[in-house]
């Protein structure tokens, strides 16, 4: 009976800290590029996107990683279509929005402009801010982590997230350890931004 106890000790003591190990506000990189506001508002992005594919607070380490792959093979059509609809409700992600600090927002996205292919009409295109902390950290953490660094030489070449981008992260899903929680936040950030970029359909 105490040998029963003792393991299902260690088995709640080994998930609780692989959940702090996930947990962005104790990532090194995470805590020198961002202040405590910033964390807070990375880590409802990254809950919001966690709860729009289906992992709660509570899953453990290995349904992190079948939930995470299930998203991935789902979605394994977006790399031969330009056009895509991921399983995100835009209307909560705009909530989302309004749950940010205005310069944790500044930090990650900038507004810009483009015009749909056989309209006139000019809309507005979030793309991610090439002069905000957030491709900072991106920089930083790619000196340590090859498929960061790869991901963020191919934003600065093609200045906004690139079809070639969105096939490798599906192809080479297996390459982003999603118990990194660097890769993680890469990854919400990624989609979320994709996801805007085509529900978004506001005037410029």
């Amino acid at each position: 009976m105490k040998s029963l106890l003792l393991l299902s000790t260690m088995i709640i003591a080994l998930s609780c800290t692989t959940q702090r190990q996930n947990d962005l506000s104790n990532d090194q990189t995470i805590k020198e590029s961002f202040n405590s506001t910033e964390i807070n508002d990375l880590t409802k992005i990254q809950r919001f996107f966690d709860k729009s594919i289906g992992l709660t607070k509570s899953d453990k380490q290995e349904d992190l990683e079948r939930v995470y792959t299930d998203f991935f093979l789902q979605n394994a059509y977006i790399e031969k279509i330009s056009d895509f609809k991921l399983s995100i409700n835009f209307n909560d992600q705009k909530e989302l929005y309004n749950q940010l600090d205005q310069k944790t927002f500044n930090n990650i996205w900038t507004i810009s402009w483009s015009t749909k292919w056989g309209s006139n009409d000019t809309l507005k295109h979030i793309k991610l801010n090439h002069q905000g902390k957030y491709v900072e950290f991106l920089k930083a953490s790619g000196e340590h982590d090859s498929v960061i660094n790869n991901y963020c030489n191919s934003l600065e070449i093609a200045g906004d997230i690139s079809p070639t981008m969105v096939a490798d992260l599906i192809k080479n899903y297996k390459n982003y350890k999603v118990n990194n929680p660097k890769i993680r936040l890469l990854i919400a950030i990624h989609y979320l931004t994709l996801n805007d970029q085509f529900e978004r359909k506001e005037k410029y």
